[in-house]
């Protein structure tokens, strides 16, 4: 219908043109070039000066979209080129969130070796090598040319820093978080991946800050980062135990609250007694275990050789009271008494200890005690029960195997 309108349109401007043509078609123009002469009505010079005119700019555009052609082929392929990487891109990054790095690697090679790939292939592919632990080939694709592109720092700096630690190469690992800092801030996976590296590096002091921010941005709950903080205080009053001054300080900048933690308060002692410092040690032992109760605690309480052992033994007997059901008390409360020779009152322990639980430590303690009275028939036979639960327990599916040997 559209086309039939036009059509009789086109026909009507015609009519039109013709009979304006016949009504005034008076004029003349007149061409001299001597020798030469032309006259045409001037109807005709119009129309041939309108044909003239259409054919000058059909050519006009001709030319004009012949010297465009060479750009556009240029351009076509480049699309193309453009769109093949981008899927294969898109199937490296496919095959990265399904755990295939092989896949995923090889499609990103096949990506960057499509003429303007983007450097975001390298990335993929350097991150999909770091998870086959192909530690060359990541460091590779990090330091392409197209993967130094300003936008894609962000990303190549934190893969970079995760190489360097899993390379066994903290300090680089810290230098590139560093630089990522400056240029992004601090955002939580490069906080995540700072965590892993102070605690590689045994930078353990510089932990529980890193936990208080991860705490606050909903990584870890509460009492996660609690077990986490009190594990990087315990590693880091370990590697001071043969640093006076510096196991003091650190000790002394903990909170009461933090003292008095289980795994802090026996690494803080055992740094104290390496060093000498039994008193020391005792004190921090016996103030956690009067607020938090555990038995590794006592058992390292009596380890504790300070000079007044009766005074020691006094303060720690009263604690049967609430836990007269555990045999870990009772066997350090054994080796306190022996240490202070009561003899009965040891193997009272002793045995009260077995009574409870029949475990290979408390028999060769009873052992070695009998032994050093003269009686070596006991003795034997504590020692040999106490060879037999420790094979036993060697033996176990739980136990690694380097152990059972």
């Amino acid at each position: 219908m559209r086309a039939l309108l036009l059509l009789l349109l086109l026909g009507a401007v015609a009519v039109a043109i013709a009979l304006f043509a016949r009504v005034y078609d008076a004029g003349y123009v007149l061409v001299v070039a001597p020798p030469y002469r032309l006259e045409v009505s001037l109807n005709a010079f119009i129309v041939l000066g309108v044909i003239g005119f259409g054919l000058l700019y059909a050519l006009l555009r001709f030319a004009s979209r012949l010297s465009r052609l060479p750009r556009e082929v240029r351009e076509h392929r480049r699309a193309q080129h453009v769109e093949r990487a981008r899927a294969r891109q898109d199937a490296a990054l496919v095959g990265l969130l399904e755990g295939r790095y092989g896949r995923a690697r090889q499609a990103a090679e096949d990506a960057l070796a499509i003429p303007h790939s983007s450097g975001l292939a390298a990335l993929i592919g350097a991150r999909a090598a770091l998870e086959t632990r192909d530690f060359v080939g990541a460091a590779a694709l990090l330091s392409r040319p197209d993967a130094q592109s300003p936008s894609l720092r962000v990303p190549r700096l934190m893969l970079a820093a995760e190489l360097a630690l899993e390379e066994g190469r903290p300090a680089d690992a810290l230098a590139r978080l560093s630089e990522l800092k400056r240029d992004a801030g601090s955002h939580t996976a490069a906080l995540r991946l700072e965590l892993r590296t102070l605690m590689n590096s045994g930078r353990h002091a510089e932990v529980p800050a890193l936990l208080e921010q991860l705490t606050k941005r909903k990584v870890y709950e509460p009492e996660q980062a609690e077990l986490l903080r009190a594990a990087a205080h315990a590693e880091a009053l370990q590697t001071l135990a043969g640093d006076p001054a510096g196991l003091r300080a650190y000790w002394n900048k903990l909170s009461d609250n933090d003292r008095q933690l289980s795994k802090i308060a026996l690494a803080g002692a055992r740094s104290f007694m390496s060093l000498g410092g039994d008193r020391e040690a005792a004190e921090i032992l016996a103030r956690s275990l009067e607020r938090h109760w555990d038995p590794q605690l006592a058992l390292a309480y009596a380890e504790c050789r300070v000079p007044d052992g009766t005074r020691q033994l006094e303060r720690a007997e009263p604690w049967l009271q609430q836990h007269s059901g555990d045999a870990t008390l009772l066997h350090a409360l054994g080796r306190l008494c022996e240490r202070q020779q009561l003899w009965g009152k040891a193997q009272t322990y002793y045995e009260a200890s077995l009574a409870l639980d029949d475990g290979w430590r408390a028999r060769v303690a009873l052992g070695e005690m009998l032994a050093r009275l003269g009686r070596h028939d006991a003795a034997n036979a504590h020692l040999a029960a106490a060879l037999k639960l420790a094979i036993d327990v060697l033996s176990r599916d739980d136990v690694p195997a380097p152990f059972r040997q």
